[in-house]
This record gives C-alpha cells, sequence and structure tokens, in this order.
C-alpha cells in the first residue's frame, strides 16, 4: 500500500512538473510589444560593438557595467544591439550572449540585434546565432525570411500609447561581412546589403504604408556597417558629434539609401562598425547616425557607451544623443530642427 501510495506521488509530481513547464513554454513564446508610453515619446538606447569576450574578466566587466549605468539612468522602452557583440571564444560563445544580454533581461527591457562582420566568427554562423539568440527572455530579433541573404531581417512594429494601432516602425537588416569575391580587391573589405534584402523591405514598406491609407509611417532602421551616404554628411555644418577615422563602408553602393529615399518611412539610420566615430547628420533629409562604442575589448579611443533616441508619437520627430562613462549627455540634436541648413 505504501509502495503504491509513492508511486502515486511520483506521478503527480511528474505530472505537475509537465504542467508547470508547458505553461513556461506558453509565457517564453510571448514576445514583449513595443509601444509607445502614456507622455508619447519611446526611448531607445542603441548599443554597439560590445566585442564581449567573457574570457577577458575586467574589460568584459566595464562593458556591462557600462551597459547597466546607461540602462538605469535612461530606462529605455527598447534596447537595440547593432552588431560585434561577442567575440568569446569558440566554447564561450552562448555564455556570452547571455551574458551580454543579461542586464536587459534584470532590467525588464525588451531587446533586439542586428548582426556585424564579427558575430559570426567564433563558430557559429549567424543563422545558428539567431537560432539560439531567440530563446533568450525579452527578445524581439528574429531570422527573418529565409529566402533572402543575411541573418536577421525583420521590422519591429511600435503601437501607440492609447490603441493597439501601429505608430512607428523600426527596420533591422544583417549588413553582411565581407565580399564573396576574395580576390577582387575592388569590391573592398566589406560586404553590402543585397538588392533581395532591399527588395524585402521595399515590399515591407509599402505593405504598412498602404494599411495606413497610404501615409507612411515614421520609421527608423538599424545595422551594423555604414553606407557610401555616410561618406556625404562628414563635411557638412549640420553634421555633429566626434570624426576620428575614415567610413569603412562597402565599396559597392548596392541602393538602399535610395530605398529608404523613394519610400518616404525612414527618418534615421543608425549603425557601428567604425568604433571611433559618433556623429550624426542627414542627407536628403534622412539622419545618418554612428552609435557609440560599448565595448572595451576593441579599438576605440572615444569614452564608452550607447547612443539615445526617442521617437515622438504621431511625428516624424526624434531626439538623440550619447551617453557615456564621462557625460551624461552629450551632443544632444533634434531631428529634423537640428539639421536645417540656414
Amino acid at each position: 500500500m505504501e509502495q503504491n501510495s509513492n508511486n502515486n506521488s511520483r506521478i503527480l509530481i511528474s505530472a505537475l512538473l509537465l504542467i508547470l513547464i508547458g505553461i513556461g513554454q506558453i509565457f517564453a513564446g510571448n514576445k514583449p510589444v513595443l509601444k509607445f508610453p502614456e507622455n508619447g515619446k519611446f526611448k531607445i538606447v542603441q548599443f554597439t560593438d560590445v566585442h564581449l569576450k567573457i574570457e577577458n574578466k575586467g574589460k568584459c566587466d566595464s562593458a556591462i557595467e557600462a551597459m547597466k549605468m546607461v540602462l538605469k539612468a535612461e530606462k529605455p522602452d527598447f534596447v537595440i544591439l547593432t552588431g560585434d557583440i561577442v567575440t568569446c571564444e569558440n566554447v564561450n560563445v552562448k555564455e556570452g550572449w547571455r551574458t551580454v544580454t543579461k542586464p536587459m533581461i534584470d532590467a525588464g527591457i525588451p531587446w533586439a540585434v542586428v548582426f556585424g562582420n564579427h558575430d559570426h566568427e567564433r563558430g557559429f554562423t549567424n543563422k545558428e546565432l539567431m537560432d539560439y539568440i531567440e530563446t533568450l527572455p525579452l527578445n524581439l530579433s528574429s531570422q527573418g525570411p529565409k529566402n533572402i541573404h543575411g541573418a536577421g531581417n525583420y521590422v519591429l512594429p511600435v503601437k501607440g500609447s492609447k490603441s493597439n494601432k501601429i505608430a512607428a516602425l523600426l527596420y533591422c537588416f544583417d549588413s553582411n561581412a565581407y565580399p564573396d569575391e576574395k580576390d577582387n580587391k575592388e569590391l573592398g573589405g566589406y560586404d553590402w546589403i543585397k538588392f533581395d534584402q532591399i527588395a524585402w523591405y521595399r515590399s515591407e514598406s509599402k505593405k504598412f504604408t498602404e494599411k495606413n491609407d497610404n501615409k507612411p509611417y515614421p520609421a527608423l532602421a538599424f545595422f551594423h556597417i555604414p553606407l557610401p551616404e555616410y561618406n556625404v554628411i562628414r563635411s557638412k555644418k549640420t553634421t555633429v558629434g566626434d570624426i576620428g577615422e575614415d567610413v569603412c563602408c562597402p565599396n559597392i553602393n548596392s541602393g538602399l539609401f535610395n530605398a529608404f529615399y523613394e519610400s518616404k518611412d525612414v527618418m534615421g539610420v543608425f549603425c557601428g562598425h567604425d568604433h571611433s566615430n559618433n556623429y550624426i547628420g542627414t542627407f536628403n533629409k534622412i539622419a545618418l547616425a554612428y552609435g557609440c562604442k560599448t565595448g572595451y575589448d576593441a579599438y576605440g579611443k572615444f569614452p564608452k557607451g550607447g547612443r539615445i533616441i526617442v521617437l515622438y508619437e504621431g511625428e516624424r520627430k526624434f531626439d538623440t544623443w550619447i551617453y557615456d562613462t564621462k557625460e551624461t549627455k552629450k551632443y544632444p540634436v533634434t531631428y529634423p530642427d537640428a539639421f536645417i541648413e540656414k
């Protein structure tokens, strides 16, 4: 009798565990919804080029502390990581991703990632990395369409403060890494966003615009490697921030900027890659901006931190500034007002 009772207890415990696991899986699958808060200002923190190596404990800890400092001070609604995030030794890559995303998870802040040219170099393809990243709490990244180049081409809607209607869009792209033709030096050192990715963006933009009575939504775009058009704004009087190195962009201009210009939704483009650039300027009324290098385990002469972006609900307008470990609000500007040439 006692044996039967013990068996029944084990069966009951096993059943309860299965139920709890099932509930956990259901909740894990419910991704957070991005939404403007009641004040109508949606705040984004961009971290870029963390180059996290957990085996280099001092530099790793410094990067994580910098991220925590920015998150505590700014209390964003969303965080975007724009490439070259984890560069651990092969055996530590997944632990590195758990480490670098923990500040957002602990703070309860939704986050997403686009890949840089170094993320795939530690034993995992970008697709394999994204498969793992999609299992982490509060992540909004996704593989995106399987029939186009890259892993992580996706768009995130931001809902309005008083309804579930879309109020803004965040386009995320995999800017790839290096040209396939290694022997052709004229192609330059870095890859470009491909025609099929641009066609995907045009299609998504068109669908969203048509749903909004043919009025383009206010939108931002995020990826790692800057566009060739970043060279144009370096000498403009209205450009704001530090210019510390050349624009390390593709030699091939595949036309993404032109697609943004023609589709009329993207107000600003935010990238990383060039650790000693953190400037922002406009070309044909589209803002082109660098983030602020966040990591300590790669080159870069400026203080570490993040770029803050604040969208205004119902307006084609945003504020942005650099928050670093030396100054809490550096190079603040408002788009578009700050970039109107007088």
